[in-house]
């Protein structure tokens, strides 16, 4: 890795604090891209970033934080804190405008081993359900700068 690309990352990390909400997502997931260009669509306070699990952004700031990743889950870091599963399902939706706010709640009077036991089955059998990319997606121009 160039020095250069080296000094922008830990510059990038060091930009992230507790207010900071980021989407960490398998880049090559067709379900994960179309639940991210959701998320965007519907963001109008544009709460949210992104970083795919493939970048290198998203490798440095997991490893520095000790949490490991297997592309299995999606990853939210809000407030501070680590939310995967179902439980960063509900929490983007929270976050994510009304009718969200509303499918976030009736989603979480699910008890949380069986809104897990599904996501887990979903993720497991996405590239099968859904199909994968090549390569991880290029945001377009206008949402570029929210992609880390």
């Amino acid at each position: 890795m160039s020095f250069y690309l080296q000094t922008m990352l830990v510059y990038m990390v060091d930009q992230v604090n507790d207010a900071s909400n980021i989407i960490f997502f398998d880049g090559v997931c067709n379900l994960c891209n179309f639940w991210v260009n959701h998320v965007i669509k519907n963001d109008a306070d544009t709460a949210f970033y992104f970083s795919s699990l493939q970048s290198d952004f998203a490798a440095s700031f997991l490893e520095e934080k000790g949490i490991r990743h297997d592309f299995e889950t999606i990853i939210l870091y809000s407030e501070g804190r680590f939310l995967t599963e179902s439980d960063a399902v509900v929490t983007i939706l929270s976050k994510n405008g009304a009718v969200h706010r509303l499918l976030s709640k009736l989603i979480g009077l699910i008890p949380l081993g069986l809104r897990n036991g599904l996501y887990r089955y979903i993720a497991k059998n996405r590239f099968r359900f859904f199909g994968k990319r090549d390569r991880c997606m290029v945001p377009g121009e206008e949402v570029k700068k929210r992609f880390l």
